[in-house]
């Protein structure tokens, strides 16, 4: 038990990121192939064993229920579901922001999506945490939208990272 806590804490969700799993300035024209765009990446990325399972399920929490846009034009959508071989993390910035359903009224132009397995529940609301913690500083948000590559995103959001929970 101990170890699994230590584990817990040394957990830096810009480490669950790699420059396949990131795409900067999509054009995608509706949340339904932003999702699509998402799972992709995951899925060649070697984190979904299951897209189809996985995708369900996404859309599910999406649709059904509600919408997973947490403000500032970001969202979050994520499942914690079989078809998911180990945690990890995609994210899309697009080049068009798009109405998802935000309390706000933003449109939503960050996109992070969370995948994790059934029997790391615990890990799924840690990165959920660690990621509306981080993403509540606008600066960091607004470095991420200018981010020029996929390196540079990963580099803005593990600098962030480093310092809010060094």
């Amino acid at each position: 038990m101990r170890h699994r806590a230590k584990e817990r804490e040394v957990l830096r969700v810009s480490d669950l990121l790699n420059r396949d799993s990131v795409m900067l300035r999509a054009e995608t024209g509706t949340v339904q192939e932003t999702l699509d765009l998402l799972v992709d990446l995951q899925e060649s990325n070697g984190i979904i064993t299951n897209g189809t399972a996985y995708h369900r399920a996404v859309c599910e929490r999406e649709f059904a229920g509600g919408s997973t846009a947490i403000g500032d034009g970001l969202a979050l959508p994520h499942a914690c579901t079989a078809g998911v071989a180990a945690p990890g993390i995609a994210a899309l910035t697009l080049r068009y922001a798009l109405d998802w359903g935000a309390a706000d009224g933003q449109p939503v132009d960050v996109i992070f999506m969370i995948a994790v397995p059934p029997e790391q529940q615990s890990e799924h609301l840690l990165i959920m945490a660690r990621l509306v913690n981080l993403l509540c500083d606008p600066i960091l948000v607004r470095d991420l939208r200018r981010a020029v590559s996929r390196e540079d995103f990963i580099l803005r959001l593990s600098r962030a990272e480093a310092e809010r929970f060094a």
